[in-house]
């Protein structure tokens, strides 16, 4: 009897019950729109009864006028594209070398402990002291701005995806050795499934990293963008404008992030699936 209960009790953790999941998927969506429609309240309210001026802290409703402006949304819009762009570009260039770069020094150990000492001392310098020189390199387009987002995006997949290679369990390489697993099959069946929430932790930060670096190019020496567009708006006193291009960067960043979120759970599930069974009720 007492056997049963425990097997019982294991196969509710393992496998939650459906009311126990939906109120995880609820709470999982109530709580931060609760969380934001107070914020968004507290905006638009406490400015208002303290009298702050505009310059300073402007209330919600003029910075969704300001960015709701007709004459202003088209520039909004043409710039964001710019940004977004940058960011896209440079992560696709940085992810990619990072992922490959970082199975590299994890097989090959006389390479990692060669070149992974410089490449940390590189990463170690930030990217705003060597921006002027990308500038006087790639010039003044959108090349440089994807330089940096590169140069930014790279680190956090090298450094995952090596950590992630090297701390397979080795007691399994052992044993899909015994049974004739060939070193390609070990890598596809059992190495890069094990490394793959590493990678995409790395991959997660990596695309946060990526709109902050364009917006610092383009802050640095940009022709178009939300970055520009921001500094525009700051020589000319215009807080709203500011606060309203602050949005729409929050919510391109919120976006991407839902989408790694979202292919995050397609390719390991099983992740997802344990933290929902181990929730406390």
């Amino acid at each position: 009897m007492l056997l049963k209960t425990k097997a019982n009790e294991t196969a509710d953790v393992m496998h939650p019950k459906p009311a126990r999941r939906v109120r995880t998927h609820i709470g999982r969506i109530v709580y931060p729109s609760a969380f934001l429609l107070f914020t968004l309240a507290m905006w638009e309210v406490v400015p208002t009864l303290l009298a702050v001026p505009t310059i300073y802290f402007p209330s919600l409703t003029k910075v969704l006028a300001a960015l709701l402006d007709p004459a202003a949304l088209p520039l909004y819009l043409s710039n964001g594209w710019v940004t977004l762009s940058e960011a896209l570009l440079g992560l696709s260039i940085g992810a990619t070398s990072g992922f490959v770069i970082g199975i590299i020094l994890a097989e090959v150990d006389i390479l990692r402990r060669t070149f992974y000492p410089y490449i940390v001392a590189f990463e170690s310098i930030p990217k705003v002291a060597i921006a002027p020189l990308l500038l006087i390199w790639f010039g003044f387009g959108i090349e440089s701005k994807i330089v940096v987002v590169a140069l930014l995006t790279f680190f956090p997949l090298m450094i995952n995806t090596m950590s992630g290679f090297k701390n397979v369990d080795r007691n399994q390489i052992e044993m899909m050795r015994v049974y004739g697993a060939t070193g390609p099959q070990i890598r596809w069946k059992l190495v890069l499934p094990s490394a793959l929430p590493q990678i995409l932790t790395g991959f997660e930060v990596a695309v946060v990293l990526s709109t902050l670096g364009a917006i610092v190019a383009e802050f640095v020496g940009g022709q178009n963008g939300l970055g520009v567009l921001i500094i525009q708006a700051q020589f000319q006193m215009n807080t709203p404008a500011v606060f309203a291009l602050l949005l729409i960067l929050g919510a391109i960043g919120v976006t991407l992030n839902l989408l790694v979120r979202t292919l995050r759970r397609r390719l390991i599930h099983w992740i997802d699936a344990e933290q929902d069974a181990y929730t406390v009720p």
